[in-house]
């Protein structure tokens, strides 16, 4: 291997965060432009969890949950509403929250981008078994919760 060959992921004293980093701006790249026609950048993630959670999504439960910071979720939810995917809906019982609702255009293209992620994270993961693929997710899941607790402490 020449100096020109090497990878971070061969150094160990590279720490988690920089490969995860790396990782993950690579996945997006990828997904962001596979979803390019839809004008959506990488805000699909936004859009995967409203519709996973329904039609009482608030604004400060899909900031906290996606670790996005709640003045750039004003913006990223303005973004969606402008390009029709979303509708911010008053909560009767407090007028101070917002429910985030898809439109019929979200609905519409959810398949499509649930497709394109599936089809993404299996590309990915090719080369790992069913069981290894479950196991790595679950493991993912450890690494994140012990950084959680790190950073708790």
């Amino acid at each position: 291997m020449t100096k020109h060959e090497v990878s971070i992921f061969d150094i160990p004293e590279f720490s988690f965060g920089r490969k995860f980093g790396l990782l993950g701006r690579l996945f997006f790249s990828v997904l962001s432009d596979k979803l390019k026609h839809l004008g959506i950048e990488k805000n699909f993630s936004v859009l995967v969890l409203i519709d996973k959670m329904g039609d009482q999504c608030s604004q400060k439960f899909i900031a906290d949950t996606l670790h996005i910071d709640k003045t750039m979720m004003v913006g990223v939810l303005d973004d969606l509403t402008n390009l029709g995917f979303v509708k911010r809906t008053q909560n009767p019982s407090d007028r101070r929250e917002y429910w985030i609702q898809l439109t019929d255009k979200g609905h519409e293209h959810m398949p499509e981008i649930k497709g394109v992620v599936k089809q993404l994270n299996e590309a990915t993961l090719s080369g790992l078994t069913a069981t290894e693929a479950t196991k790595f997710h679950k493991q993912l899941q450890i690494v994140y919760k012990n950084i959680q607790n790190l950073s708790q402490s």
